[in-house]
């Protein structure tokens, strides 16, 4: 017999709340997010003449987290992702790095903080709520960064459409609770 406890709801493609502890302006105006996949290897052993028996890995992959954002008019969201990407690998000017995970120089002339090298990370948290909008579940994204940003296409005649762009993160990996 079927358990009569069983939440028979489904979940709802717009019923989610995006918190990125490093860049709070993406948080309202973010359109899409994908929960990342997962898979981890096999490990295959031969079994007798053609045959191979197959076994659990020791090695989890998961993918990227994507998000994709609706960019306000004065790219402060955009800005604020390309900021953190260009603090990690600083572009323009290669001692921001520097300051960026507060780094001194050493006696050497090399410089030293591994303490603070954690500044280029940011968890992330994705609320999953309810059909009556209540947060249900909870994906905890560890140790987050961005990879990629996609570019801005903008387009003369359009009929005030609203610019999106994507941005990519890397991650430790995550978890689900139901409480946050």
């Amino acid at each position: 017999m079927a358990d009569p406890n069983i939440n028979k709801s489904l979940l709802g493609k717009n019923n989610f709340r995006l918190l990125i502890d490093k860049v709070p302006n993406v948080e309202f105006f973010v359109k899409t997010v994908n929960i990342p996949g997962v898979q981890f290897t096999e490990t295959i052993a031969p079994a007798g003449i053609g045959l191979d028996a197959f076994f659990p890995g020791d090695k989890v992959t998961f993918e990227t987290l994507s998000v994709g954002f609706l960019v306000d008019e004065d790219l402060g969201n955009f800005k604020e992702i390309f900021d953190w990407m260009d603090s990690i690998v600083p572009v323009s000017d290669p001692s921001k790095y520097a300051a960026y995970v507060e780094s001194v120089k050493t006696a050497t002339g090399s410089m030293s903080a591994i303490d603070n090298d954690m500044n280029q990370y940011s968890d992330i948290t994705l609320v999953t709520n309810t059909n009556k909008n209540i947060p249900n579940r909870y994906f905890r994204f560890h140790d987050a960064f961005p990879i990629s940003l996609s570019g801005i296409e903008m387009e003369s005649g359009s009929d005030n459409e609203a610019v999106l762009a994507t941005v990519e993160f890397r991650f430790t990996y995550y978890d689900i609770k139901s409480t946050s």
